[in-house]
């Protein structure tokens, strides 16, 4: 009955450790995958505070300035909301293992007196059963061989118990030393969350300050941006009117079976493009898009605007051909259009391309050096994506 008991025991902490361990492996994994999330956006507020010290050569207040400083706001609140999770998921973990040790704890103590009270047992009864007198004492030889092999089973029973004491007491020593180490981690989550919470207050207090100050130019920068959104209808039309031309070619002649294969090549290639600049920040996303701080102006955007180092080169996604380099309207700037079989790509505020019509290029080819305003001290490209005359999200065919 105690063999049946003491296995039935075992077999339910074995089913308990192996729960246990499941489920901390399970958070280690979601707690992997947002360590990795913190990581992947701390480098991003890195490289944008390395931007926005660009911008501190101009004194003057810039709406590049701020926005760059609501990128870096989204981003900590993001990773404040990862660090909350951490530490929610951490404290399940805790009360959990708090709850497995006083079980263990339990157990344990059980365990030991148990096996005190067998060798005070075995010691008062040593005299009065003597165990060749106790065997010799039989019947028969059958009763004889199972008394004998009751004392063996007996002896075996307390190697197991003092075994299984030991045992436990590992198991027990390893869950406090993971305790330990997990309230330790919680700890540093907790200085983690205070330390970007401070960050967090503190830019948007130097966001609003610069939004106040920049309302009060309010009239001047409506203007500036009526101006250079003519600038973008403008080489809007003339984009189009490229891509039209192409589209054009392609019905009166058939791609070829390299262009075939290139267009099969890129459109399996979504979500896995190189980005156009070796480091760089979204800054303008895809689509149309209300003003963030002008009042009742919208704008839109036919591709997506990166944030980048000065003296950043541009470079194509995919291997192509270059079919146009276009005279940015109002600017000295340019625009390269490639053509990849049956999708375009378009880099533009380029201040001097290094390539021309008709020149055969490869992924990750630089093709110019990228325009840095001197107003508001920013470099910024401009890139598009097209499916014969239709405009793609690039955000959706870019590496995350």
């Amino acid at each position: 009955m105690k063999k049946s008991l003491a296995n039935s025991s075992l077999r339910f902490i074995a089913i308990a450790i192996i729960l246990l361990a499941f489920s901390h492996f399970s958070f280690s994994q979601t707690r992997s995958a947002l360590d990795k999330q913190i990581a992947q956006l701390e480098k991003e507020i890195a490289y944008t505070n390395q931007l926005l010290n660009t911008t501190q050569k101009n004194k003057e207040d810039s709406y590049y300035k701020i926005e760059l400083l609501s990128k870096q706001i989204n981003r900590h609140e993001t990773i404040l909301v990862s660090l909350q999770k951490e530490i929610n998921n951490l404290s399940q973990v805790i009360d959990s293992k708090q709850l497995e040790i006083r079980k263990k704890e339990a157990e344990l103590a059980a365990l030991k007196e148990e096996y005190a009270k067998m060798i005070y047992f075995a010691n008062r009864n040593k005299g009065s059963y003597d165990k060749l007198m106790f065997i010799f004492a039989s019947k028969d030889f059958n009763q004889a061989y199972k008394r004998l092999k009751y004392f063996e089973q007996y002896s075996h029973y307390r190697k197991n118990q003092v075994k299984l004491i030991g045992e436990r007491q590992l198991a027990l020593d390893a869950d406090v030393k993971i305790l330990e180490k997990d309230r330790a981690d919680k700890l540093n989550l907790r200085l983690k969350e205070a330390q970007t919470k401070e960050s967090l207050n503190q830019q948007k207090v130097e966001q609003q300050r610069g939004i106040n100050r920049l309302k009060t130019k309010e009239k001047s920068l409506k203007t500036d941006l009526q101006k250079k959104e003519k600038q973008k209808d403008q080489l809007k039309k003339e984009i189009e009117k490229l891509i039209a031309k192409e589209a054009e070619k392609m019905k009166k002649f058939a791609l070829t079976p390299e262009e075939l294969a290139l267009s099969g090549e890129f459109e399996n290639n979504q979500g896995k493009l190189p980005w156009p600049v070796e480091r760089g920040v979204l800054f303008s996303s895809f689509g149309e898009h209300a003003h963030p701080y002008l009042k009742g102006i919208k704008t839109r955007n036919d591709g997506i605007d990166i944030a980048t180092d000065e003296d950043s080169q541009a470079r194509a996604v995919f291997d192509g051909e270059v079919r146009s380099i276009i005279s940015v309207p109002g600017t000295a700037n340019y625009a390269v259009l490639i053509k990849h079989g049956n999708f375009f790509s378009l880099y533009s505020n380029i201040v001097k391309a290094t390539v021309k019509p008709g020149d055969k290029v490869k992924a990750k080819q630089n093709l110019g050096v990228i325009y840095k305003d001197p107003a508001d001290q920013s470099s910024k490209l401009q890139f598009q994506l097209w499916k014969n005359t239709t405009k793609l999200n690039p955000i959706n065919w870019l590496a995350k």
